[in-house]
């Protein structure tokens, strides 16, 4: 099968071009006789526009890596993967259910509202309101209640014993945004947060232009302007690069990974994150519903071969729906076996008539789109005729909605580092018609998951996870083919940032031109 890959990676691959205007020379200003020290001002390549600006309305990675640099979390992941204090700088259990969290004194949101313990309270009462209609409410779906001790210290008490709630207050969901701005303002198009910058400019479609918060409380960041440019295509971001007229760009195409390495003008750097490329089954209708069907169709998918010719080192195999990097992932878990031979006689075995029509949903870009197909061409081998459908990113939301949706593609990331995250969202019955889009429903796995929830002691929660995610290999409601590489590429005059995870973490506090 690896020829047939290798003919799908060439044929796929993303074409460079594209013109640039160079936005990174700002011209010197005489003031008095003198010139006037350069503004330190960086390009970043985003691969779309953000749908909104209001981090508790959103749970996707396009808003995310603009809102993480003017909002703020209590804690956050630093690089090493432990929790350090943001807004928050300590904290401590109460009691079972309830943790106390002392806040940073002297912060104030952009619009001049202080920090306080009322703003934490607001905020995060807000994003669990169903009237702000947040997809990521789910996060602090356990928090039972919020009581303000005083100016800078919050109680949050769960409903029961919860002990991801330090990882999931580390989501960039969670974000304090200012009371005053969010009640008498509109946060999608005028953020006011506590971050290192702030939103000057957005030109919809074509860029979000960022500027240094001069009141930020941790020290003025050295750039005074990041402008996000809106460049879908990998390829005509890869020439900017080039050019110079971009200075970092994310996700870097695997067969240009080692020429941008090799130029002296740039950088290019790769590590395992927190994602997951999976493929879902819609277990509630038509011939998806019946295991044989998912099986075979895993048995006729040549994940290893996608990994080592599609992705060319981009990548790594695994069957566990969270990487090794996360807490409570399993890297020895087994899995189906490549064997279309086999796939065949499941069908067979099923009663399938072939050819069988299905359809597979995902959303743009280079790298859906080359396993879309390379997933087409295998499944063609077992009598599959499989439709893809390419759309942007909500109306892929709106099509893996339905009920009567067949197979979709996707990544996904464990972004809080612990697997409660992951796997609570998309296994547990609770989450059908939020992110359990294959309407998987098994009480035992449910009885699991809250479990984990409940047990502090690491050893138990790991030992829980592994049986989750056994029986979810028997069921087989998902298929992860594989765990993308991180990776992203620089101008080497761009210094001191710093770049763990994914995009969405990247943090400019401490960034500089050279």
């Amino acid at each position: 099968m690896l020829p047939l890959l290798l003919a799908l990676a060439l044929a796929v691959l993303s074409a460079c071009g594209g013109g640039a205007n160079n936005q990174n020379q700002t011209p010197n200003q005489q003031t008095g006789g003198q010139t006037a020290p350069k503004e330190q001002v960086i390009t970043i390549a985003h691969s779309g526009d953000p749908a909104t600006l209001d981090p508790h309305k959103s749970f996707n990675g396009l808003v995310f890596t603009v809102t993480n640099q003017i909002y703020e979390t209590l804690l956050y992941r630093a690089a090493d993967g432990t929790l350090q204090p943001r807004l928050a700088t300590e904290w401590a259990p109460v009691d079972e259910t309830t943790w106390e969290f002392k806040l940073r004194e002297g912060v104030k949101f952009s619009d001049g509202t202080p920090l306080n313990a009322e703003a934490v309270k607001f905020s995060l009462e807000r994003l669990a309101d169903p009237e702000t209609k947040g997809p990521g409410a789910f996060i602090v779906g356990m928090i039972e209640e919020i009581t303000v001790v005083d100016d800078h210290t919050v109680h949050i008490r769960t409903s029961t014993p919860f002990t991801p709630l330090l990882a999931h207050l580390s989501h960039p969901v969670t974000a304090i945004v200012s009371p005053t701005a969010a009640t008498s303002g509109d946060l999608s198009k005028q953020p006011a947060g506590t971050g290192p910058f702030l939103l000057e400019d957005w030109k919809a479609g074509d860029s979000v232009t960022l500027k240094a918060n001069p009141d930020y409380w941790g020290g003025k960041p050295k750039l005074d302007r990041v402008v996000l440019r809106i460049i879908p295509e990998a390829g005509t971001q890869l020439t900017e690069l080039k050019a110079g007229t971009v200075d970092l760009i994310s996700g870097v195409q695997p067969e240009r990974f080692n020429e941008i390495d090799s130029d002296p003008q740039l950088s290019a750097t790769r590590f395992l994150g927190w994602g997951s490329m999976f493929l879902g089954f819609n277990m509630k209708a038509g011939p998806l519903a019946q295991p044989e069907v998912r099986q075979a169709i895993a048995m006729a998918i040549d994940r290893q071969g996608i990994v080592d010719t599609l992705r060319q080192g981009m990548a790594q195999f695994g069957n566990s729906l969270v990487p090794p990097t996360v807490f409570g992932s399993v890297p020895d878990l087994t899995g189906p076996e490549y064997d279309p031979e086999g796939a065949r006689a499941l069908l067979a075995q099923a009663g399938v008539t072939t050819p069988l029509k299905l359809t597979l949903n995902t959303y743009e870009g280079a790298e859906n789109q080359q396993i879309a197909q390379a997933i087409q061409a295998q499944l063609s081998q077992i009598g599959i005729d499989l439709e893809v459908v390419i759309t942007d990113y909500g109306a892929f939301t709106e099509a893996i909605a339905k009920d009567d949706h067949g197979l979709w593609l996707t990544s996904w990331g464990t972004v809080t580092m612990d697997a409660d995250y992951t796997l609570w969202a998309l296994l547990h019955s609770g989450q059908h018609g939020a992110d359990n889009k294959a309407f998987y429903a098994n009480p035992q796995v449910d009885e699991w998951l809250t479990e984990a929830r409940r047990t502090a002691d690491d050893a138990q929660r790991q030992a829980l996870y592994r049986q989750i995610q056994e029986q979810v290999m028997k069921d087989l409601p998902y298929l992860n083919l594989y765990y993308p590489l991180s990776s992203y590429a620089k101008n080497d005059r761009l210094q001191g940032e710093v770049y763990p995870f994914a995009a969405i973490n990247l943090d400019l506090r401490k960034a500089e031109v050279k």
